[in-house]
């Protein structure tokens, strides 16, 4: 084989890899969806917001933030307890899969002062059947 037709046996080969490689990398984005992101502020002992309505088994990154001193966050019955920052601080951020149809209480879970008892919200996941009929 000359010099040249390697080169282009060469050049094809890789032409087809990389074809090959964005066709795959298409495939897969078009068979996971996207994470949704949900940013929560928290401050003076609320979460902002405090009601979030989400589908059984979507895939969430909370973004949280703190507009005052450092707070816990703390997704009950699940695995999910992280520390958010004091303000001017990182932003934490930490992803949850919604289970079952139902209530989570989120909740902090760092003592943050005197109101920090009545600091929490509700994680409702209601699947798509209950969201059209509005209950």
């Amino acid at each position: 084989m000359s010099t040249s037709n390697a080169k282009s046996a060469k050049h094809i080969f890789w032409v087809g890899f990389l074809c090959g490689l964005c066709g795959l990398c298409v495939l897969l984005n078009a068979q996971s969806p996207q994470r949704r992101v949900i940013r929560i502020t928290a401050e003076r002992f609320t979460f902002t917001p405090s009601e979030i309505v989400v589908a059984p088994g979507e895939e969430i990154e909370f973004r949280l933030r703190s507009d005052d001193t450092a707070h816990g966050f703390r997704i009950t019955g699940t695995p999910v307890n992280v520390v958010i920052p004091k303000r001017g601080r990182a932003e934490m951020s930490v992803t949850f899969r919604a289970g079952e149809p139902g209530k989570y209480t989120f909740e902090c879970s760092r003592m943050c002062g005197a109101g920090h008892n009545f600091m929490r919200g509700v994680l409702v996941v209601r699947d798509r059947t209950s969201r059209a009929t509005g209950q």
